[in-house]
């Protein structure tokens, strides 16, 4: 049987308008010990149905702390819920962390990572970059990061903040919908957009590992694209 654990919310951070990033503290921290790019399972009843959602962790593993991020979904309880009704020091029940989005971490070697997300899927994918940058000191990373328009990327701030202390191993692209006067940062990103990007931006042959999270149909034109420039299923999480 599924086993829940309380999670006290300590601090609710608004990272754009209708998204907010949630600070937990477990009564037991070694229950909610996560990997890089795990997810948690929360539980509650809305008016008699007991629902169960899963929302990525964001925080790295150096972090000293829980964080999930979630983007409210019309008509999702769970997430209108968190964005209009929680408050700090409510308590949330979530399953430990569980999930085999990452790669091992290994301090000693340089590699080249390569992360792509689009929109509320950014989440794992900060949880991984952030952990890359402290623990593989020569490691870099790149992310390609799609939304509809600036005022819809979630955390915004904190990427500037990441990209600003990591400049010679951090580069981050938005690839917007809207608001872009550059034809390559505009549009949606599928295998032409890919195609263009590794002429230009990104070296496909130096990269080690591939994350992809974002829309189904973004994360199979993705995995096409990385395939037909030479990247392995081992490569691609």
């Amino acid at each position: 049987m599924a086993q829940f654990f309380p999670l006290l919310v300590t601090d609710i951070h608004r990272t754009i308008r209708d998204a907010v990033v949630l600070t937990l503290e477990p009564k037991n921290q070694s229950d909610f010990a996560f990997i890089q790019g795990q997810y948690l399972t929360f539980r509650r009843d809305f008016d008699g149905t007991e629902l169960r959602r899963n929302y990525s962790i964001c925080a790295g593993l150096d972090d000293g702390k829980i964080q999930v991020g979630i983007k409210r979904v019309d008509g999702g309880a769970f997430s209108t819920y968190a964005n209009t009704e929680l408050q700090v020091s409510d308590t949330l029940h979530a399953m430990p962390p569980v999930g085999n989005f990452h790669t091992e971490i290994e301090p000693n070697k340089a590699k080249s990572y390569l992360g792509f997300a689009g929109g509320s899927g950014v989440t794992p994918v900060l949880s991984i970059l952030r952990t890359v940058l402290t623990r593989e000191p020569d490691s870099t990373f790149t992310l390609i990061y799609a939304n509809r328009a600036v005022a819809t990327i979630m955390f915004r701030e904190e990427l500037e903040a990441l990209k600003n202390t990591y400049m010679q191993r951090l580069t981050i692209i938005h690839v917007l919908e809207t608001g872009q006067d550059i034809d390559l940062f505009s549009g949606r990103v599928d295998q032409e957009k890919c195609a263009t990007l590794f002429k230009t931006w990104v070296d496909i042959s130096t990269v080690d590992t591939a994350f992809i999270c974002g829309p189904e149909p973004m994360m199979l034109a993705i995995v096409d694209a990385l395939k037909s420039h030479g990247l392995n299923e081992d490569q691609i999480k």
